[in-house]
């Protein structure tokens, strides 16, 4: 079976009064710039994913109820 995954990429994203450093998924990158048409975004780069960790040390299964 083969399953897609998708990347994480960092990126600085800048608006009219505030700068920030931040993350999102995508599978190439290419259409960050364009999820943010009222900001400038730079510096954008893969990373590992950063909440693979998360994801697989704090899930736990609901508790059935009856």
């Amino acid at each position: 079976m083969d399953i897609k995954t998708t990347k994480a990429w960092e990126f600085t994203l800048k608006s009219e009064k505030k700068t920030i450093k931040t993350f999102v998924y995508s599978d190439t990158g290419k259409d960050i710039e364009s999820r943010f048409p009222n900001h400038k975004v730079t510096n954008i780069k893969q990373i590992p994913d950063p909440l693979t960790d998360v994801a697989e040390s704090e899930w736990k299964p609901k508790a059935k109820y009856s």
